[in-house]
């Protein structure tokens, strides 16, 4: 059975554009991090009891892009 989620997480192109479809839906962006290990930057959306995270890619060569 499933639990809580926790988060899910969804590859953007670009975290500026993609938080106006959040926000126009009245969510707010929490925080935005960059994650050089990982090759992304980070912003977390809370929904509810769960958060959305959204990740953009910080180089061509980055697992998400």
């Amino acid at each position: 059975m499933i639990g809580r989620i926790d988060h899910i997480g969804i590859a953007v192109a670009s975290i500026a554009e993609a938080r106006v479809f959040y926000e126009a839906m009245g969510l707010v962006v929490e925080a935005i991090e960059e994650v050089p290990q990982e090759g992304v930057r980070v912003a977390m959306i809370p929904c509810g009891e769960a958060k959305i995270e959204l990740l953009e890619p910080t180089s061509d060569d980055s697992p998400i892009a």
